[in-house]
């Protein structure tokens, strides 16, 4: 065989890269963080853990600190404990101490050499993952502490693993197991959706957020004991929501319903009405007061608001009803405790004097008109007393004696 039809052959098994083709990229190696005086990199311990892994070498306890508090890469701490620069004992003192779960959480291991075995339970008392006692030229010393970091990273990377998944599974959760009502973050999202559509179809959307004080039948209550009521408030207020509406428990105390808003009428009777739910004698258990205090917020006094924005409206002018201690609903632009506010006690079925003057106050007089005729009825008696007393020589009107 020739010269030429050896290449040839050989170039047809093995047909050259195009130089433009991509090559596939190599996986890279784990980080490995070895903080030592010199004595481990320089022996064969430090060559064989490069082999497999991408060693970061430290000479002092402070940089390896910092390398931990910003290479997140690193999957475990080797650090030999008798080094003077090291201070092997304060660096995993201060790992198993941070408030950064990552690091507080990082495996570490202890290299102690036999001279210094003694020092075995200080370390053990530290926390380290993994503790090896020998001197790092013993020809076991490589292989043991290979194998050892091996493990160690495959348990960090499950770990990790874990920590995403459970991450995952939190985002995706929509509904809160202990109220059955949805989560805050998936609240916001539907809401969102829900303004969009609003702005569309040129309707409004209502936010309502109640803030609840229980009054315990005893003087005092452990956390757990309110916590576990506030729960049955939950689930009262997600079995009387309809269909169409959210609802979300967005504080420890507080709860928010979004809902379309058909006109404030409508929006006022079914807050008043959400507020007889929860205000039931059952709603937290026997014998416990619930108390609540209203907001309100539409899409239609900001059109430019998000759901978060919507929210945080509403949340602010129920805050204010609690710290006012009103009992009236707190709605419309003005952020006043006697403007734009509705006085529930009144009869929620019809339009009444108070609710007027309170749509009135809030700019939308426009949903007052329609129940004129209605309210006229309603002030009659008080056109009649005012007419007399602005006419004193005159007979009293019987219609006022009548009303009496």
């Amino acid at each position: 065989m020739t010269q030429q039809e050896s290449d040839s052959q050989g170039a047809a098994q093995n047909p050259p890269q195009s130089s433009g083709a991509p090559r596939p990229a190599q996986a890279a190696k784990p980080r490995v963080l070895l903080a030592d005086g010199g004595r481990i990199s320089r022996s064969a311990v430090s060559e064989a853990v490069r082999q497999q892994f991408d060693v970061r070498e430290v000479a002092d306890g402070e940089t390896a600190w910092q390398a931990v508090l910003l290479d997140s890469s690193i999957r475990v701490v080797i650090a030999e404990m008798a080094a003077p620069s090291v201070r092997g004992f304060e660096l995993l003192a201060r790992l198993r101490a941070s408030k950064v779960q990552r690091i507080r959480e990082i495996p570490a291991i202890a290299l102690l050499e036999r001279a210094s075995a003694s020092e075995s339970p200080r370390v053990e008392a530290l926390e380290a993952t993994e503790l090896i006692v020998g001197d790092p030229p013993a020809p076991n010393a490589a292989h043991e502490l290979l194998s050892r970091v091996r493990v160690l990273v495959e348990l960090a990377n499950t770990r990790d693993a874990l920590v995403e998944s459970r991450s995952e599974l939190d985002s995706a959760r929509t509904v809160d197991p202990d109220t059955e009502l949805l989560t805050l973050v998936a609240f916001d999202r539907q809401v969102e959706k829900l303004l969009s559509y609003a702005r569309r179809a040129l309707s409004d959307l209502a936010l309502i957020c109640i803030r609840v004080d229980l009054k315990m039948p005893h003087n005092e209550a452990w956390d757990g004991e309110i916590e576990q009521r506030m729960k049955q408030v939950g689930r009262a207020l997600g079995s009387s929501v309809r269909l169409e509406d959210l609802a979300t428990r967005s504080d420890k105390t507080e709860f928010c319903v979004a809902t379309q808003n058909n006109g404030m009428t409508d929006m006022l009777r079914f807050a008043a009405r959400l507020r007889k739910v929860l205000e039931n004698v059952d709603a937290a258990g026997p014998g416990v007061e619930v108390w609540t205090c209203i907001g309100v917020a539409t899409l239609s006094e900001e059109l430019r608001r998000g759901a978060a924005d919507l929210r945080i409206q509403a949340q602010r002018r129920a805050q204010m009803a609690q710290s006012t201690g009103s009992r009236r609903i707190m709605l419309g632009a003005s952020e006043s405790a006697k403007a734009g506010g509705f006085d529930p006690s009144a009869e929620a079925g019809s339009m009444d004097v108070n609710l007027a003057l309170a749509l009135i106050g809030s700019g939308r007089g426009a949903e007052v008109v329609a129940h004129i005729p209605r309210l006229l009825e309603q002030l009659n008696p008080l056109l009649r007393l005012i007419r007399q007393q602005s006419q004193p020589s005159a007979n009293p009107d019987p219609g006022v004696e009548k009303e009496r």
